[in-house]
Parts: C-alpha cells; structure tokens; sequence
C-alpha cells in the first residue's frame, strides 16, 4: 500500500513539475506576444502565438475576443480577466490553468489544458447528424474472417516469424561464438535473411504510410469537392444578401441541415469576424463540444488552407473550409464542413489493405528463407569442394578436378585450382623422377663405396702374392692371403644381400601379433652373441597384443638388438637391458632397448635413419631405415635417446 503510494506522489509530482514548466515557457512567449501586439505585427503575433501546441491565447479589445490560437476550449463566459499570477479555471470541456495580462489596451489570456473533460468520440457519435458514427461496427468488421480480423492474424504471424528467424539466428551465432566463426554458407543466409526482412520492414513501413497519406488526401479531396458544391447552392440561396447581420440564424440552420441532408455532412457558417452564425447542427455548440469561433489557421494564417485539423480533447478531425460569397461575390463569411473521421476508420482502411498484403507477405518471407538457405548452399558448394579438395590435397597422391562451368567469381577459384591440381601433378611427376634419380646416385655412390673399400686390400694381397710366387714365404703368406680375401669377399656378399633385402622389401602389412613373444624370442637369439655381451629382458613373454607387421616386426627387435651389441663392442662392463611396458591405462605399448655404450655422437643423430648411413667399417647403414618404415608402416612410432653413457631407443605400438 506504502508502496502504491509513493508512485503515485512520484506521479502527481512530476505532473507537477511539468506544468511548472509549461507555465515558465508559456510566460516567456507571453512576454514576445506582448512585444508583438503593442508593435502592431500580426503575423508576428501569429507564429508566437503557435509555438507552443499545449499553450493556447486569446486577446480581447474592449471584451471582444479578436485573435484565438486555438479553437478547441469552449465555455459559457469566455471573457474573465483576473488580476495576479496563474489560477485554475473549468472550462465546459478541460480543466485549465490561466493567466491574464494587459498589452496595451488589449488583453491577454493564456491558457494550459490540463485534464480534458469529455470523451470526445462517444459524445460526437450521439451530437452529429450526418456523421458515420464511430461506435457502429460495420459488417466487415464483424466476424473471424473480418479485415480488422484476418490482418491482426497476418500481423501476429508475420511478428511470430521475424522473431523466430531472429531467435535462431541469434542461437547460431552464440553456438558459432560470433559471426567471425560461422561458415560462409551462414554468413551469406544472415545477409540475404537480413536484407529481405529489412526491405519487408521498409515497405511495411512505406506501405502503411502510403495507405494513411492516401487515406487522407482522397478524404481531403472529397470534402473539398463537396465544400465547393456546398458554396455554390448557399452563394444561389443567399444571392442578394451582402452582410451576414442581415441574415436569420434560424432560418441560416434551416437551410444548411437540408443541405446537410442532402450532401450528407455537417454544415457551419461563420461571420468575418470568424464567430458562429449557423450550423445544421447547433446541439454541438449548444453543449459546448465545439467552440463557436472558426479555426484560426483560415482565419489569422497568412496563408489561407483550404483544410486542416482541428483537436477536440484527443479526437482528431478534419475540415474544409471556404468563402461564403453573394451573386456579386463578395464574400459574407467562411463556410465550415467538418468530416469525423477518427483514427478508428482510418485503422480499418489501413487493416482491409493490410489483410491482403500481410499474407503475401509472410509468404515471400517463408519463400525468401528458405531460397535464402538454398541459394547459400548453391554459391558456397563450389568454395566448400574447393576447401575440402585442398584438405585432401596431397604431393603424389590421386587429386581430381572440380567440375564447374560457370563463368564467374566462382568459377575463376575453381579453374584456379584446377589448373594448381594439374601444376602439382606435373610437379609430383618431376619430383618423384628428381627423387628417384637421387636415391639412385646415392644409391649407386653408397654401393661403389661400399664396395671399393675391400677391393683394394684385396688388390694389395693379390700383388703381394705374386712377388712371392717362388719364394719360401709364398705358402705362409698364401694362407693369410686367402683368409683375408675370403672374409672380404663374405663382406661384399653381405653388402650385395642388404641392398637387396632393401630393394626387396615388402609392404608393411599390420595385424594382431604377439609383441612379448616377439621380443623374447629376439632377446633369446642375440643372447648368444659372440662378443658375450649379457642382454636382459624385462616383462612377459607372451600374452601382449599389439598391431605390427607379423612377418617382419621380430627383424626390427634384431636389428636394434645387434646395434646395440656391436655399439658395446665386447666392453667388460657392456649391459643391454631390453623392457615391455604394458600399462592398463595407456592405449600404446611401449618397448625400450638401453645399452651403455659410447652413445651416438652429435652430428651423427639428424642421420641414423637416413638409409645410406652407417657408422660401422661393415655393413650398407640400411637396418634402422628398415627397421623405421616397419614400425611406422604399423601407425607407431620409433624414437631414441643418447649420451656418453649409453643409447636407447624407444618404440611405441598401438595395442589391440
């Protein structure tokens, strides 16, 4: 209760202060009116006087009221000078406050409408004669397939559409974590969806203006059409008159209700003073719901309208107006024609437009989204094949063509890439041919190498020979000799086996194998080692499933195995521990081969798996080469790590 209270002295407060306010401006324009009728200005007295919209003035000579910026106030006494600051005084239609001041011999009443007093539109629907009454509900209004009906339906769906499209428009760009991250499919659907919703927002807006300006000029037209047939039928029955004082008001009212009648309006007659002298419907002004003085635009504006809009509380309506003239055309007065058509009968023209508009376009919106969505694909495809063939994109491998044959941005990108596809191709080729022919010169240069280097211990012991040929040491000398050249010829077998065991080599051919066995079954052959050199094993020996190459995994153990024997090189204190990891919770399984050699020298690491590369006098440097494309051929993966005290290699297979 409290709590009502205090807004409603917030309300009446600020009620308040804003008419204090209005007061404060209203004395200054007070001040510049007064300036303006004491120098005899007129017109200057008329655009003061209409500054203000919610300020409205009279100014009086001897009690006669001759300027009033609005008509819309009426009241029994209007004449009431006081002496003092502002007062509240009750029209017959508002509450206002009220300000008297001299200017000269003129007076000056200014006035603030506070609370209007009637409901203007159920009093002018029981007042009028000729008026289409605004509480009559028309037979189109009646009903659920009614315009007023059938556009508010339209309307609501059409509003429920908008905000749907821009609820999920807002929900993908909170998923996409801003519009920088959507695909260029959405990017393009947002642009058209938010084109086409603003265009329907503009023409909406344009449309509905349009329907109102048109609304109203066609009533303008017409009431200025019929004020004219009414001037001419009152100019004949009042031929000879020069001066409305010589007219009958009485009869004046007779006469314009049967006009009235007839043109099926309301009729007023105004003197050139612009006061009342007849109307077809007087009950108006006799209840004080009109003001008896005329509009003071066509009365005080120098420029003379032929209709404007007059305010009665918060009704709006229109008038025409024009000369009331005798046979010589001299004018006697102002003929008035008010047309009450409230906002209510333009709302139903606008809803019987609208209700016919709003399906179409809720269809064109329905229709604009989804081609939108359409549309988007269509011109993305292209850039989306162009993205994934390019993801796809490999040196060597198999790319292929992206079909488009439109000439335009598109399919400038597209034949761009095209054309990169077959560059690389022809690249791909050369490079392999260029990478062949270099495998085979080092190839070719590894095997001369190799190969030169007994040759010419052999030639040396072959000479040696023959320099003996006869002599006691022949025989002695031969035996070395042959020992010698029969360990170098083994060696080059050995060279010649390797490159082709190299050359040979099979596809890698991964499957479920056995690794602990494997690993035993390795640990247990290079055990007997002629070097003597101990190799431990650490973990099972059988039972760990893994993925490798059945066939050819047990020759990369060996391989290692051996290196690390010959890297021992028979030291007292040379120690090989190999081990198994089999942890539950890692997806991999590891094996690691540690010996405590020499270590790896530093410029040598970038090139222990280069397969031309061998630290040792013997050999062709190809079982770690080997030993790499096996494992990674399985999805493992072969690594090592190295010191003064020693080396180990790390291999890690994927379990099964």
């Amino acid at each position: 209760m409290l709590f009502f209270l205090f807004l409603f002295t917030i309300s009446c407060s600020k009620g308040v202060h804003s008419t204090f306010r209005t007061e404060h401006r209203a004395e200054e324009e007070l001040q510049e009116l007064k300036s303006a009728i004491l120098s005899g200005n007129r017109d200057s007295v008329w655009q003061i006087a209409r500054q203000s919209s919610d300020i409205q003035y009279l100014i009086f000579y001897e009690g006669v009221v001759v300027f009033w910026s609005d008509n819309t106030l009426t009241a029994p006494n209007i004449y009431n000078p006081r002496d003092g600051g502002w007062f509240d005084y009750d029209f017959a239609n508002a509450r206002c406050r009220v300000l008297w001041q001299k200017a000269g011999d003129y007076d000056v009443e200014v006035i603030i409408p506070v609370e209007w007093h009637i409901d203007a539109m159920e009093e002018i629907s029981e007042s009028f004669s000729y008026l289409p009454l605004l509480d009559r509900t028309s037979e189109n209004e009646i009903g659920f397939f009614s315009s007023r009906a059938k556009a508010r339906l339209f309307y609501w769906l059409t509003i429920t559409a908008f905000f749907l499209l821009i609820v999920a428009a807002v929900i993908f760009l909170i998923r996409a974590h801003g519009i920088k991250n959507l695909r260029l499919s959405s990017r393009i659907t947002y642009t058209i969806m938010f084109v086409v919703m603003l265009g329907f927002v503009a023409v909406f807006t344009v449309s509905v203006r349009y329907i109102r300006t048109h609304y109203r000029a066609r009533q303008e037209a017409e009431l200025i059409q019929k004020c004219r047939f009414i001037q001419t039928a009152l100019q004949n029955l009042y031929f000879w008159d020069f001066s409305t004082a010589t007219i009958s008001s009485a009869n004046l009212s007779i006469d314009l209700r049967d006009l009235a009648y007839s043109y099926g309006t309301d009729i007023h007659v105004y003197d050139l003073q612009g006061r009342l002298v007849g109307s077809s419907t007087p009950q108006l002004f006799q209840h004080r719901l009109l003001s008896t003085y005329l509009a003071p635009e066509v009365m005080f504006s120098p420029e003379k309208p032929q209709t404007c809009y007059s305010d009665l509380g918060d009704f709006r309506y229109l008038s025409a107006y024009t000369e009331f003239v005798n046979g010589g055309f001299v004018q006697l007065g102002y003929i008035a024609v008010p047309s009450f058509i409230s906002q209510e009968e333009e709302g139903r023209e606008v809803d019987a437009f609208l209700a016919r508009l709003l399906p179409l376009y809720l269809l064109a919106l329905l229709v604009g989204a989804l081609l939108s969505i359409g549309l988007s694909r269509a011109l993305a495809a292209p850039m989306a094949a162009v993205s994934e063939r390019m993801r796809t994109l490999s040196l060597g491998g198999k790319n292929m063509h992206i079909p488009y044959d439109r000439n335009d941005e598109l399919g400038v990108l597209v034949a761009r890439y095209n054309e990169m596809v077959d560059e690389l191709e022809r690249s791909s080729r050369q490079l392999a041919r260029s990478e062949r022919e270099g495998a085979w010169r080092t190839m070719a240069r590894q095997i001369a190498h190799e190969i030169n280097n007994p040759l010419t211990p052999m030639k040396l012991t072959m000479q040696q020979l023959q320099r003996l040929k006869g002599t006691e040491r022949f025989d002695e000398q031969f035996e070395k000799a042959a020992s010698m050249l029969i360990a170098e010829i083994d060696n080059l077998s050995r060279i010649a086996t390797s490159f082709s065991t190299f050359a040979k080599q099979p596809e890698v051919e991964p499957g479920e194998v056995d690794v602990a066995q494997k690993l035993s079954a390795a640990v247990t052959l290079c055990s007997n080692n002629p070097q003597g050199t101990p190799i431990r094993y650490v973990g099972p020996d059988s039972g760990v499933m893994a993925r490798a190459d059945k066939e050819q995994i047990g020759q990369v153990f060996t391989n290692i195995i051996r290196n690390a024997v010959q890297a021992i090189n028979a030291a007292p204190d040379g120690d090989i521990i190999v081990i198994l990891k089999n942890d539950e919770g890692s997806p991999k399984v590891e094996i690691t081969i540690s010996d405590n050699g020499p270590g790896i020298p530093e410029d040598v690491q970038p090139k222990i798996f280069l397969p031309n590369f061998t630290t040792k006098s013997t050999g062709a440097g190809l079982g770690l080469a080997i030993s790499k494309n096996i494992v990674e051929g399985a999805d493992g993966t072969i690594t090592f790590e190295t010191s003064p005290n020693g080396t180990t290699f790390h291999i890690l297979l994927q379990k099964i």
